[in-house]
């Protein structure tokens, strides 16, 4: 072989070898990039929200989630003078003009409230006003000064025209107890659109799974002990969707040994005693957390409830810290839970 031809071998090695390696680097970035987990926390609407998510549009999908939860919690923080939920209370009496999101979760508010019989009311603001749940000045008030708020928690009168949406005098909306699945199941829909391989999200304690884990089909949820909170009763799996958990720990008062939690009955204007928690599994984020409030509400009638809503997973836990749980789901109680 000629020394042309010898060199000219030489650099088609060379060549190849680089095209090789370059192959490998870029397989390797590849593999990097849709592993790599971005994250982001912090706190909206008075609520710690995290987001996990791993794959090679991870980034832009993680900001346009935080763009979205920015943008709804601007919508409904009803503590917030520029929301569209504190201009509604702030004018009762009148119309109020809203934007085509609050319109939308208002009216899925109001069928969660006729699907659960009102035992789910997004007007129980005046309730939650008077135990002090709101200004954290809490108190036990008289029989009378409960009957007369009742009378104020009543969603068969909010009305809704076109984009204007009008309540009483005297009545105020709290979407609470549904925002934080409303919200998720937005945040979910937009993930559709990257190419992601999976994702994790907590909104105040509601879980929310897109894709699958990256160790098994299923996503380990743990249910929290409501008297520990550092440790759990047991562990739910699901492949997709949401848990949504409602709890007497989240926010309440003792008084006398007596324990009062924001979750009120709008039926009675009373906190609710007979459970500690109720988990809801569910595809969708806004039923699972509208109904765990109202399951919760329930007590132990959400037994018989529950097979209306068969394709819900739910799990109770009642004030003597007995645990029940639905057949269709795969539970793991945790074996060191004692109440």
């Amino acid at each position: 072989m000629s020394n042309q031809s010898s060199h000219f071998a030489k650099e088609i090695k060379i060549l190849i070898s680089f095209l090789f390696i370059g192959a490998l680097f870029f397989l390797f970035i590849r593999n990097f990039d849709e592993s790599r987990e971005y994250y982001r926390n912090g706190i909206l609407m008075d609520t710690f929200i995290e987001v996990r998510i791993w794959g090679r549009d991870g980034e832009r999908a993680l900001n346009e989630c935080w763009e979205n939860l920015e943008y709804l919690a601007k919508l409904l923080d009803r503590f917030s003078n520029n929301s569209d939920i504190y201009r509604i209370n702030s004018k009762a009496g009148s119309w109020v003009k809203i934007a085509e999101d609050t319109l939308e979760i208002i009216n899925k508010a109001i069928y969660y409230a006729k699907m659960t019989d009102g035992y789910f009311d997004p007007t129980i603001a005046p309730l939650l006003k008077l135990w002090g749940f709101y200004d954290k000045r809490y108190r036990i008030p008289t029989e009378d000064e409960v009957k007369r708020e009742l009378r104020k928690v009543d969603f068969r009168r909010i009305q809704i025209r076109e984009k204007m949406v009008f309540i009483p005098k005297g009545m105020e909306i709290d979407l609470g107890g549904i925002a934080k699945g409303y919200i998720l199941d937005r945040l979910l829909s937009s993930l559709k659109r990257y190419k992601i391989e999976r994702a994790l999200l907590n909104i105040g304690g509601q879980i929310g799974v897109y894709g699958k884990p990256k160790d098994g089909n299923e996503w380990e949820i743990r249910i929290r002990n409501p008297r520990k909170l550092d440790d759990y009763i047991g562990l739910v799996y699901i492949n997709k969707g949401s848990v949504a958990t409602s709890g007497d720990y989240e926010r309440y008062f003792i008084r006398d040994g007596i324990r009062y939690c924001h979750l009120i009955d709008p039926k009675t204007g009373y906190p609710v005693r007979e459970v500690m928690s109720v988990s809801i599994i569910s595809e969708n984020a806004t039923k699972a957390d509208a109904l765990s409030t109202a399951f919760f509400v329930m007590g132990a009638k959400a037994i018989s409830y529950w097979e209306k809503f068969t394709d819900l997973g739910v799990v109770i836990v009642f004030s003597d810290g007995k645990i029940w749980y639905s057949p269709n789901i795969h539970f793991v109680k945790n074996e060191d839970y004692k109440y």
